[in-house]
Protein backbone atom coordinates (compact mmCIF):
# COMPACT_ATOMS: atom_id res chain seq x y z
CA UNK A 1 0.00 0.00 0.00
CA UNK A 2 1.55 3.40 -0.87
CA UNK A 3 2.95 5.56 1.71
CA UNK A 4 3.56 2.32 4.01
CA UNK A 5 6.50 -0.25 3.41
CA UNK A 6 5.95 -3.68 4.36
CA UNK A 7 8.09 -3.85 7.03
CA UNK A 8 5.58 -0.90 8.37
CA UNK A 9 2.81 -2.39 7.60
CA UNK A 10 3.42 -5.63 9.57
CA UNK A 11 4.21 -3.68 12.40
CA UNK A 12 0.97 -1.80 12.16
CA UNK A 13 -0.77 -5.44 11.96
CA UNK A 14 1.55 -6.69 14.99
CA UNK A 15 0.14 -3.25 17.35
CA UNK A 16 -3.47 -3.57 16.21
CA UNK A 17 -3.15 -7.36 17.35
CA UNK A 18 -1.40 -5.97 20.59
CA UNK A 19 -4.75 -4.15 21.22
CA UNK A 20 -2.65 -0.62 20.80
CA UNK A 21 -4.59 2.72 19.03
CA UNK A 22 -4.24 3.60 16.03
CA UNK A 23 -2.33 7.03 17.63
CA UNK A 24 0.41 5.23 19.59
CA UNK A 25 0.81 2.61 16.26
CA UNK A 26 1.25 5.98 14.13
CA UNK A 27 4.08 7.00 16.86
CA UNK A 28 5.47 3.92 17.29
CA UNK A 29 6.37 3.65 13.53
CA UNK A 30 6.62 7.31 12.87
CA UNK A 31 4.32 8.24 10.72
CA UNK A 32 0.90 9.95 10.80
CA UNK A 33 -1.72 8.46 11.63
CA UNK A 34 -3.80 8.65 8.06
CA UNK A 35 -1.99 6.04 6.36
CA UNK A 36 -2.58 4.34 9.21
CA UNK A 37 -5.95 4.16 9.61
CA UNK A 38 -5.82 3.66 5.65
CA UNK A 39 -4.49 0.59 5.82
CA UNK A 40 -6.77 -0.47 8.72
CA UNK A 41 -10.01 0.27 7.02
CA UNK A 42 -9.03 -1.18 3.90
CA UNK A 43 -8.83 -4.65 5.54
CA UNK A 44 -11.85 -3.91 7.81
CA UNK A 45 -9.33 -4.37 11.26
CA UNK A 46 -8.23 -7.55 9.89
CA UNK A 47 -4.91 -8.48 8.39
CA UNK A 48 -5.12 -9.91 5.21
CA UNK A 49 -3.44 -13.17 4.21
CA UNK A 50 -0.24 -13.42 3.00
CA UNK A 51 -0.12 -13.59 -0.81
CA UNK A 52 1.79 -17.02 -2.23
CA UNK A 53 2.76 -17.69 -5.85
CA UNK A 54 0.80 -20.22 -6.96
CA UNK A 55 2.65 -23.31 -7.77
CA UNK A 56 0.97 -23.54 -11.76
CA UNK A 57 2.76 -20.03 -12.56
CA UNK A 58 6.13 -19.81 -13.91
CA UNK A 59 8.20 -18.85 -11.58
CA UNK A 60 12.10 -16.33 -11.67
CA UNK A 61 14.41 -19.10 -12.57
CA UNK A 62 11.58 -20.15 -15.40
CA UNK A 63 11.75 -16.87 -16.29
CA UNK A 64 15.38 -16.42 -16.39
CA UNK A 65 15.74 -19.78 -18.27
CA UNK A 66 13.40 -18.46 -20.78
CA UNK A 67 15.26 -15.10 -20.95
CA UNK A 68 19.09 -17.05 -21.23
CA UNK A 69 17.25 -19.81 -24.05
CA UNK A 70 15.72 -16.21 -26.17
CA UNK A 71 19.16 -14.58 -25.91
CA UNK A 72 20.79 -17.91 -27.21
CA UNK A 73 18.44 -17.98 -30.83
CA UNK A 74 16.12 -21.57 -29.03
CA UNK A 75 12.82 -21.32 -30.42
CA UNK A 76 9.74 -20.97 -27.68
CA UNK A 77 9.11 -25.00 -28.41
CA UNK A 78 13.01 -25.85 -27.30
CA UNK A 79 12.33 -23.99 -23.83
CA UNK A 80 9.19 -25.23 -23.24
CA UNK A 81 11.02 -28.79 -23.45
CA UNK A 82 14.07 -28.24 -21.39
CA UNK A 83 11.16 -26.53 -18.74
CA UNK A 84 8.31 -28.98 -19.24
CA UNK A 85 6.37 -26.42 -20.25
CA UNK A 86 3.49 -26.16 -22.75
CA UNK A 87 5.02 -24.07 -25.74
CA UNK A 88 1.74 -22.00 -26.08
CA UNK A 89 2.91 -20.97 -22.54
CA UNK A 90 6.18 -19.93 -23.25
CA UNK A 91 5.05 -18.01 -26.40
CA UNK A 92 2.46 -16.35 -24.27
CA UNK A 93 4.84 -15.17 -21.43
CA UNK A 94 7.28 -13.72 -24.17
CA UNK A 95 4.89 -12.16 -25.89
CA UNK A 96 2.91 -10.69 -23.08
CA UNK A 97 6.30 -8.88 -21.58
CA UNK A 98 7.80 -7.06 -24.74
CA UNK A 99 8.67 -9.96 -26.82
CA UNK A 100 11.72 -11.81 -28.06
CA UNK A 101 13.84 -8.42 -28.24
CA UNK A 102 13.21 -7.03 -24.98
CA UNK A 103 11.80 -9.88 -22.67
CA UNK A 104 13.80 -9.76 -19.40
CA UNK A 105 13.66 -12.09 -16.41
CA UNK A 106 13.30 -9.82 -13.43
CA UNK A 107 10.59 -7.14 -15.14
CA UNK A 108 8.36 -10.10 -16.18
CA UNK A 109 8.56 -11.71 -13.06
CA UNK A 110 7.48 -8.22 -11.30
CA UNK A 111 4.80 -7.03 -13.73
CA UNK A 112 3.34 -11.14 -13.25
CA UNK A 113 3.29 -10.57 -9.58
CA UNK A 114 1.79 -6.47 -9.77
CA UNK A 115 -0.68 -8.04 -12.65
CA UNK A 116 -1.64 -11.36 -10.19
CA UNK A 117 -3.02 -8.84 -7.53
CA UNK A 118 -7.33 -9.18 -8.26
CA UNK A 119 -9.07 -9.06 -5.09
CA UNK A 120 -11.93 -11.64 -5.70
CA UNK A 121 -15.12 -9.48 -5.01
CA UNK A 122 -17.08 -11.32 -1.66
CA UNK A 123 -20.24 -13.76 -2.52
CA UNK A 124 -22.22 -10.35 -0.43
CA UNK A 125 -21.16 -8.09 -3.17
CA UNK A 126 -21.81 -10.15 -5.90
CA UNK A 127 -25.31 -11.09 -5.06
CA UNK A 128 -27.32 -7.97 -3.90
CA UNK A 129 -30.37 -9.99 -2.89
CA UNK A 130 -28.23 -11.60 -0.46
CA UNK A 131 -27.01 -8.62 0.90
CA UNK A 132 -30.00 -6.63 1.01
CA UNK A 133 -31.92 -9.47 3.17
CA UNK A 134 -28.36 -9.54 5.52
CA UNK A 135 -29.03 -5.51 5.89
CA UNK A 136 -32.49 -5.94 6.54
CA UNK A 137 -31.61 -8.39 9.54
CA UNK A 138 -28.83 -6.53 10.98
CA UNK A 139 -31.26 -3.68 10.79
CA UNK A 140 -33.63 -5.55 12.68
CA UNK A 141 -30.86 -5.74 15.65
CA UNK A 142 -29.60 -9.12 14.57
CA UNK A 143 -26.33 -10.34 15.02
CA UNK A 144 -23.89 -11.83 12.32
CA UNK A 145 -24.02 -15.59 13.91
CA UNK A 146 -27.87 -15.28 14.28
CA UNK A 147 -28.17 -14.40 10.40
CA UNK A 148 -25.69 -17.02 9.30
CA UNK A 149 -27.22 -20.08 11.16
CA UNK A 150 -30.89 -18.70 9.98
CA UNK A 151 -29.72 -18.47 6.65
CA UNK A 152 -28.61 -21.87 6.94
CA UNK A 153 -31.51 -23.25 8.34
CA UNK A 154 -34.28 -21.52 6.40
CA UNK A 155 -32.64 -20.86 2.81
CA UNK A 156 -29.94 -23.60 3.28
CA UNK A 157 -27.27 -20.99 2.85
CA UNK A 158 -23.79 -21.93 3.16
CA UNK A 159 -23.05 -17.80 4.19
CA UNK A 160 -20.70 -17.55 7.54
CA UNK A 161 -21.08 -15.15 9.99
CA UNK A 162 -17.32 -14.40 9.34
CA UNK A 163 -17.89 -13.15 5.73
CA UNK A 164 -20.82 -11.04 6.98
CA UNK A 165 -18.30 -9.34 9.35
CA UNK A 166 -15.43 -8.92 6.82
CA UNK A 167 -18.38 -7.50 4.64
CA UNK A 168 -19.50 -4.81 6.76
CA UNK A 169 -15.84 -3.41 7.96
CA UNK A 170 -14.92 -3.09 4.44
CA UNK A 171 -18.26 -1.26 3.44
CA UNK A 172 -19.48 -4.41 1.01
CA UNK A 173 -22.74 -4.17 2.88
CA UNK A 174 -23.71 -0.37 2.75
CA UNK A 175 -25.02 1.37 6.27
CA UNK A 176 -25.94 5.14 6.78
CA UNK A 177 -21.96 4.85 8.95
CA UNK A 178 -19.71 2.14 8.43
CA UNK A 179 -20.17 -0.51 11.04
CA UNK A 180 -23.08 0.99 12.45
CA UNK A 181 -24.98 -2.00 11.72
CA UNK A 182 -23.40 -4.05 14.38
CA UNK A 183 -24.52 -4.07 17.79
CA UNK A 184 -21.32 -3.25 18.98
CA UNK A 185 -21.49 0.42 16.19
CA UNK A 186 -17.78 -0.80 15.64
CA UNK A 187 -16.34 0.26 12.06
CA UNK A 188 -13.19 -2.27 12.83
CA UNK A 189 -12.33 -5.69 13.61
CA UNK A 190 -10.49 -4.87 17.07
CA UNK A 191 -8.29 -7.36 19.20
CA UNK A 192 -9.26 -8.50 22.37
CA UNK A 193 -6.57 -7.94 24.32
CA UNK A 194 -7.14 -8.74 29.03
CA UNK A 195 -7.71 -6.09 31.23
CA UNK A 196 -6.00 -5.69 34.28
CA UNK A 197 -7.57 -7.56 37.22
CA UNK A 198 -9.29 -4.73 40.05
CA UNK A 199 -9.31 -5.41 43.94
CA UNK A 200 -12.69 -5.58 44.82
CA UNK A 201 -13.84 -6.23 48.80
CA UNK A 202 -15.24 -8.95 49.90
CA UNK A 203 -19.14 -9.11 51.36
CA UNK A 204 -20.21 -11.22 54.01
CA UNK A 205 -22.38 -13.80 54.78
CA UNK A 206 -21.66 -14.99 51.18
CA UNK A 207 -23.49 -18.46 49.86
CA UNK A 208 -20.90 -19.96 47.10
CA UNK A 209 -22.86 -20.95 43.27
CA UNK A 210 -21.18 -24.38 44.39
CA UNK A 211 -24.39 -25.04 46.92
CA UNK A 212 -26.87 -24.17 44.27
CA UNK A 213 -29.03 -27.34 43.75
CA UNK A 214 -28.82 -29.40 40.94
CA UNK A 215 -32.37 -28.29 39.97
CA UNK A 216 -30.31 -24.67 38.90
CA UNK A 217 -27.73 -25.85 37.44
CA UNK A 218 -29.60 -28.56 34.78
CA UNK A 219 -32.20 -25.30 34.32
CA UNK A 220 -35.00 -28.04 34.78
CA UNK A 221 -36.81 -25.44 37.06
CA UNK A 222 -38.29 -21.77 35.65
CA UNK A 223 -37.51 -19.07 38.35
CA UNK A 224 -33.73 -19.09 38.75
CA UNK A 225 -31.43 -15.85 38.05
CA UNK A 226 -28.22 -14.73 37.64
CA UNK A 227 -28.03 -11.08 37.45
CA UNK A 228 -24.48 -8.47 37.19
CA UNK A 229 -24.13 -4.65 36.77
CA UNK A 230 -24.09 -2.95 33.08
CA UNK A 231 -21.96 0.26 33.85
CA UNK A 232 -22.37 3.03 31.97
CA UNK A 233 -20.75 6.71 31.99
CA UNK A 234 -19.46 7.01 35.99
CA UNK A 235 -21.56 6.92 38.15
CA UNK A 236 -24.88 5.57 35.92
CA UNK A 237 -25.49 2.06 35.82
CA UNK A 238 -28.51 -0.52 35.29
CA UNK A 239 -28.63 -3.71 36.74
CA UNK A 240 -29.53 -7.03 34.58
CA UNK A 241 -31.41 -10.28 35.12
CA UNK A 242 -31.50 -13.22 33.43
CA UNK A 243 -33.94 -16.06 33.87
CA UNK A 244 -31.73 -19.26 33.63
CA UNK A 245 -34.39 -21.48 32.01
CA UNK A 246 -36.15 -19.32 29.60
CA UNK A 247 -33.29 -16.86 28.65
CA UNK A 248 -36.04 -14.11 29.90
CA UNK A 249 -34.26 -10.39 30.65
CA UNK A 250 -35.15 -7.75 32.35
CA UNK A 251 -33.57 -4.30 33.14
CA UNK A 252 -33.77 -2.51 36.49
CA UNK A 253 -33.17 1.81 36.01
CA UNK A 254 -30.58 2.30 38.96
CA UNK A 255 -31.12 6.57 38.41
CA UNK A 256 -30.22 6.54 42.81
CA UNK A 257 -26.81 5.36 41.77
CA UNK A 258 -25.30 1.33 41.73
CA UNK A 259 -24.31 1.74 45.67
CA UNK A 260 -25.63 -1.48 47.90
CA UNK A 261 -28.63 0.26 49.28
CA UNK A 262 -29.68 1.68 45.83
CA UNK A 263 -29.18 -2.00 44.17
CA UNK A 264 -31.12 -3.47 46.84
CA UNK A 265 -34.10 -1.24 46.68
CA UNK A 266 -34.44 -1.44 43.18
CA UNK A 267 -34.00 -5.48 42.84
CA UNK A 268 -36.91 -5.64 45.41
CA UNK A 269 -38.60 -3.40 43.75
CA UNK A 270 -38.64 -4.88 40.20
CA UNK A 271 -38.69 -8.18 41.28
CA UNK A 272 -42.16 -7.77 43.28
CA UNK A 273 -44.45 -8.39 40.58
CA UNK A 274 -42.70 -11.31 39.57
CA UNK A 275 -44.81 -14.54 41.09
CA UNK A 276 -43.07 -16.03 44.10
CA UNK A 277 -42.84 -19.31 41.85
CA UNK A 278 -40.66 -17.56 39.65
CA UNK A 279 -38.18 -16.46 41.87
CA UNK A 280 -36.53 -19.16 43.12
CA UNK A 281 -33.23 -18.04 43.25
CA UNK A 282 -30.31 -15.24 41.99
CA UNK A 283 -26.73 -15.45 41.22
CA UNK A 284 -24.14 -12.54 41.16
CA UNK A 285 -20.79 -11.33 40.46
CA UNK A 286 -18.77 -10.72 44.07
CA UNK A 287 -19.68 -6.71 43.46
CA UNK A 288 -19.83 -4.96 46.50
CA UNK A 289 -23.25 -3.13 45.34
CA UNK A 290 -24.65 -6.66 46.65
CA UNK A 291 -23.75 -6.29 50.08
CA UNK A 292 -27.22 -5.93 51.21
CA UNK A 293 -27.87 -9.60 49.70
CA UNK A 294 -29.70 -10.69 53.05
CA UNK A 295 -32.09 -8.33 53.07
CA UNK A 296 -32.75 -9.00 49.43
CA UNK A 297 -33.23 -12.24 50.18
CA UNK A 298 -35.86 -12.02 52.88
CA UNK A 299 -37.56 -9.58 51.11
CA UNK A 300 -38.08 -11.54 48.20
CA UNK A 301 -37.80 -15.25 49.23
CA UNK A 302 -35.03 -16.09 47.31
CA UNK A 303 -31.60 -17.68 47.66
CA UNK A 304 -28.74 -15.88 46.89
CA UNK A 305 -25.44 -17.34 45.47
CA UNK A 306 -22.55 -15.55 44.47
CA UNK A 307 -19.61 -16.54 41.89
CA UNK A 308 -16.03 -17.52 42.97
CA UNK A 309 -13.87 -14.66 42.48
CA UNK A 310 -12.84 -13.57 38.85
CA UNK A 311 -15.11 -16.38 37.39
CA UNK A 312 -18.07 -14.55 35.50
CA UNK A 313 -18.19 -17.04 33.04
CA UNK A 314 -19.91 -19.19 36.10
CA UNK A 315 -23.04 -16.51 35.01
CA UNK A 316 -22.56 -16.94 31.33
CA UNK A 317 -26.38 -16.91 30.62
CA UNK A 318 -25.95 -13.35 32.03
CA UNK A 319 -22.93 -12.27 30.80
CA UNK A 320 -24.35 -12.98 27.25
CA UNK A 321 -27.33 -10.74 27.95
CA UNK A 322 -25.02 -7.85 28.93
CA UNK A 323 -23.14 -8.14 25.90
CA UNK A 324 -26.30 -7.93 23.55
CA UNK A 325 -27.61 -5.05 25.62
CA UNK A 326 -24.33 -2.98 24.58
CA UNK A 327 -26.22 -2.42 21.40
CA UNK A 328 -28.65 -0.25 23.40
CA UNK A 329 -26.40 1.02 26.73
CA UNK A 330 -23.23 2.19 25.45
CA UNK A 331 -20.56 2.27 27.87
CA UNK A 332 -19.82 5.98 27.31
CA UNK A 333 -23.53 6.90 27.41
CA UNK A 334 -25.27 8.30 30.76
CA UNK A 335 -27.77 5.42 31.64
CA UNK A 336 -29.32 7.38 34.41
CA UNK A 337 -31.30 9.29 31.64
CA UNK A 338 -32.99 5.80 30.73
CA UNK A 339 -36.50 5.19 32.27
CA UNK A 340 -37.93 2.10 33.37
CA UNK A 341 -40.30 1.81 30.33
CA UNK A 342 -37.34 2.56 28.48
CA UNK A 343 -35.50 -0.54 29.76
CA UNK A 344 -38.38 -2.55 29.68
CA UNK A 345 -38.47 -1.99 25.90
CA UNK A 346 -35.59 -2.76 24.93
CA UNK A 347 -35.57 -6.06 27.33
CA UNK A 348 -38.40 -6.62 25.08
CA UNK A 349 -36.19 -5.84 21.94
CA UNK A 350 -33.90 -8.80 23.22
CA UNK A 351 -36.40 -11.05 24.62
CA UNK A 352 -38.27 -11.26 21.07
CA UNK A 353 -35.41 -12.19 19.07
CA UNK A 354 -34.06 -15.49 18.22
CA UNK A 355 -30.80 -16.36 20.58
CA UNK A 356 -28.10 -19.04 20.27
CA UNK A 357 -28.63 -21.11 23.47
CA UNK A 358 -27.33 -24.44 24.33
CA UNK A 359 -29.54 -28.05 23.75
CA UNK A 360 -29.91 -29.96 27.04
CA UNK A 361 -27.72 -32.34 27.52
CA UNK A 362 -25.15 -30.71 25.99
CA UNK A 363 -23.22 -28.74 28.46
CA UNK A 364 -23.44 -25.99 31.13
CA UNK A 365 -24.38 -21.90 30.88
CA UNK A 366 -20.14 -21.75 31.03
CA UNK A 367 -20.01 -22.43 27.43
CA UNK A 368 -23.06 -20.92 26.12
CA UNK A 369 -23.02 -20.60 22.91
CA UNK A 370 -19.58 -21.71 21.46
CA UNK A 371 -20.15 -24.83 20.80
CA UNK A 372 -21.97 -25.13 16.95
CA UNK A 373 -23.31 -28.50 16.96
CA UNK A 374 -25.06 -28.35 20.17
CA UNK A 375 -26.91 -25.27 19.53
CA UNK A 376 -30.31 -23.96 18.53
CA UNK A 377 -31.73 -20.53 17.77
CA UNK A 378 -34.92 -19.92 20.06
CA UNK A 379 -36.57 -16.62 21.09
CA UNK A 380 -36.52 -16.08 24.71
CA UNK A 381 -39.90 -16.99 26.57
CA UNK A 382 -42.03 -14.72 28.91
Amino acid sequence: MAGLSNEQQENVWALWARGESIRLIARTIGVSQTPVRTLLRRHGGVKPPPRARNRRHLSLSEREEISRGIAAGLSCRVIAARLGRHHTSISREVARHGGPGTYRAATADAGAWRNARRPKPSRLHRDPALSSMVAAKLERGWSPAQIAHWLRREQQDSLSHESIYHALYTGQIHAPRQGSLLRSGRSLRHARVAKPRQRRGVLRNMTSIHDRPTSVEDRAEVGHWEGDLVMGRRPSAVATLVERSTRMVRVVALPDGYKADAVRDALINNLADVPPQFRRSLTWDRGREMAFHDQVARALGMSVFFCDARSPWQRGTNENANRLLRQYLAKNADLRRFTQADLDTIAARINERPRKVKRPGFGSDSSEGESDHAQEVRPAVA
